[in-house]
Formats: structure tokens, sequence, C-alpha cells
């Protein structure tokens, strides 16, 4: 950029060399007029060259800004990502956790629904499948995820022991399986058995609020609020209830 205020500067001074020669001896105004012309040229040629420093400065600031905005944000959504993974690798965790709590609670009530049923004089002896082995096999299928053998399993069981402490938590996880591989239609009247056929017991809540996220989930909105308000209505301080009114669609 500054060749061509040289070009210019260099063409008005050959301009007035050739006026001056061409006049033979120039009157001494002409002179100071052309050195004047001459001047501000060379002045306009260090002013522009001061503008186009000055720009190129800002320019380089701004790009030295520009890096470091975006060094800043790379390592900001670095943070955010490492965060995020920590943060599902404990969900995932937790997850875990409360599935083997309530396989161990499972067991409890199992092996005290056995040892009533043995205490009564109703031990069989005709070769019928251990209950508790049982019932442990399903929950294991379940907590692997192999929802359809662990279904089968669950019902195998409920066919022969309908009547135990955890007869209930058996109906209930055949509509967790359904639930699990996104059957939500299949998933409803299992959690429904789970209310009809044991209304006393404690996976009711949970079967009314897992029925209420099924009808959710097919976009039932009506049907999902009926379960959520019976839920709040029968249970209200029980956790379910709890997740029930936060769920509860406005304005109803």
């Amino acid at each position: 950029m500054t060749g061509k205020p040289s070009l210019l500067v260099l063409a008005a001074a050959l301009s007035i060399s050739g006026a001056v020669v061409a006049s033979g001896c120039a009157p001494g105004g002409y002179y100071n007029t052309s050195q004047s012309a001459l001047d501000s040229l060379l002045t306009s040629q260090a002013e522009m060259m001061r503008r186009v420093s000055a720009l190129e400065k800002k320019l380089d600031a701004t790009r030295e800004g520009l890096a470091t905005t975006r060094a800043n944000s790379d390592a900001k959504l670095m943070e955010i990502s490492s965060r995020l993974d920590v943060l599902g690798g404990q969900m995932e965790e937790s997850g875990i956790r409360f599935t083997r709590l309530a396989q161990k609670v499972d067991t409890v009530k199992l092996k005290l629904s056995s040892d009533s049923t043995r205490s009564r004089g109703g031990a069989d002896t005709t070769g019928t499948p251990d209950p508790e082995a049982m019932y442990q096999a399903a929950y294991s299928d379940v907590a692997a995820g192999r929802y359809d053998l662990a279904r089968q399993s669950f019902r195998t069981y409920l066919k022969y022991f309908s009547d135990t402490e955890v007869a209930d938590n058996a109906q209930y996880w055949i509509g967790e399986c359904y639930y699990a591989t996104g059957d939500f239609a299949g998933a409803i009247p299992e959690f429904q058995k789970v209310v009809k056929e044991y209304p006393k017991a404690d996976k009711v809540p949970s079967a009314l609020l897992k029925i209420g996220l099924s009808y959710s989930r097919l976009k039932n909105t009506e049907e999902a609020n009926k379960y959520y308000r019976t839920l709040v209505q029968k249970y209200p301080k029980s956790s379910e209830a709890a997740a029930a009114r936060e769920r509860l669609a406005p304005k109803q």
C-alpha cells in the first residue's frame, strides 16, 4: 500500500519540475506553491502509512483475541464434556446400586415368604422349582438387560408362586421389562395387574407412576394425568406422588 503514494509524489514532483523547466525561470511564488503541494503529498503519504500501520495492529490484536477466545471456548467445552462424562458415570453407578439394593430387598422378602411357607408345613417335595432361586434368576436377567428372558422367567415364577411376599414385585418387573424395551402399550396392562391383583402391595405406587409415564410416552396426556392424580390422592406422601405432581399437565 505504500507504493502508490510514492508514485503520486514522484509524478507530482516530475510535473512541477517540468513546469519549471518549461517556463525557464519560474516566479518565486509559483515555486513556493509547488513546494507546498509536494509537502502536502508527503504529509498525506505519512498519514496514510500511519493509518495502515494502526489498522494492521488492530487486525493482529483481533486475530489474537479470536484465537484466545477460541482456545478458552475449546477449554470450556472440554471441561463441560468431562463433567458430563463424570455425571453420566455417577448416574450409571447409582442405577446399578439401586438395582442391587432392590434385589437385596426382594431377596429378604422371598426368604421370609419361603420360611413362612415351610413353617406352615407347605414345603413342596414334588419337584416344584425353588421360589428363591427362580426369582433370583429372573432378577439377574433384568439387571443384565435380558428383558425378554426376564419377562418369561417372572411369568413362570408367578405361575407357581402367585401369593408370595414378592409376587407383586415379580408382576411389576414384567411391566418394567416391557417399558425398558420401549413397548409402553404392552407395559400398561402389566402394571395395571399390580394395582388390581395386589392392591395393598408396596409396588402399587410405582406401578401407578409407570402407568402414567407409559401413557405420557404414548402422547395420551389425559390418561397419564388420570393416573398421576390417582397416585397423588392415594399415596400423597410417597416419592412417586412427588414425581407425579411434577408431571401433571399445567391448568389441570
